[in-house]
């Protein structure tokens, strides 16, 4: 069957567009017509498309077997976090202690390492995705020991050590050290393949999560917290920790001589940070 100069043009176009597309899409070179282009000179490669749709399914089917632990039989066996994130993740939903990171300039330099790392927000990812989280840093609000905690940031000894640190070339070289790591950035890389992102997608589609918020408003840490916020005596606690002219550290006429020698932050050791002496 002849054909004509556009219809040629236009199997080349197709063959050109295949080529690129790694050949998912094939020519229909039989609908272009000798007056010009068809508007869908493509159609989808039947055994391309099975492949998408069977990888597609078998992705499905992992998330809901990871939701569901009834469909092996076995308990959703999530990855652990580390230590260190633990630890941190704890001292940041407890409001009588954080804060902390940002109180001194080698406070700070561990914070950054740790919340540089994708590990940290994957647990505050899992974590708010637990109603009891927010009722226990409700709870830690209503401590007085959250009263002092805030008030510590009358200290003007806090703002001179980052004066102090403002002008340290070594406090920037340690933020360098941290913020280039070749290693710390993989790990950003790594993180859609990553156990811990599994776990927590998976998270999202158990109804078990869902459930623990239905039920928040009747579980036993949320009754108790609701007593200990009408209860007279934590707002009395409060009061207390707020007159109390111990908990403001500009007012303490305590003297604490510095130590001599070279100081030394064990939390810093072996990870490439150099020793800070100045700040």
């Amino acid at each position: 069957m002849p054909t004509s100069a556009g219809s040629e043009s236009g199997c080349d176009g197709a063959r050109a567009a295949r080529a690129g597309l790694g050949g998912i899409f094939r020519p229909r070179c039989r609908n272009l017509s000798p007056s010009g282009w068809s508007p869908f000179p493509f159609t989808p490669s039947v055994p391309h498309v099975k492949t998408t749709l069977l990888i597609a399914g078998l992705f499905c089917a992992s998330l809901v077997q990871a939701a569901d632990p009834g469909a092996t039989g076995a308990p959703l066996a999530l990855a652990s976090p580390s230590p260190a994130v633990t630890r941190w993740a704890d001292r940041c939903t407890d409001l009588t202690r954080s804060g902390w990171a940002f109180k001194s300039p080698r406070n700070f330099l561990q914070w950054l390492e740790v919340f540089s790392d994708p590990g940290i927000w994957l647990e505050f990812g899992r974590r708010g995705m637990d109603p009891q989280s927010y009722v226990r840093t409700l709870s830690t609000l209503l401590d007085p020991g959250t009263a002092k905690n805030f008030l510590e940031w009358s200290d003007p000894e806090i703002y001179n050590k980052w004066a102090r640190a403002a002008t340290e070339p070594d406090f920037y070289g340690a933020v360098d050290t941290i913020l280039s790591d070749p290693g710390r950035f993989m790990s950003w890389m790594r993180l859609p393949t990553d156990a811990r992102s599994r776990d927590l997608l998976a998270m999202t589609v158990n109804p078990e999560t869902w459930g623990k918020w239905l039920t928040a408003p009747t579980h036993p840490k949320t009754r108790e917290l609701i007593e200990k916020a009408l209860n007279p005596e934590t707002a009395l606690k409060w009061s207390q920790a707020l007159a109390n002219p111990a908990n403001y550290p500009a007012l303490r006429a305590t003297f604490i001589p510095i130590s001599a020698g070279e100081s030394r932050n064990p939390s810093l050791t072996g990870t490439g940070i150099p020793e800070q002496k100045s700040f």
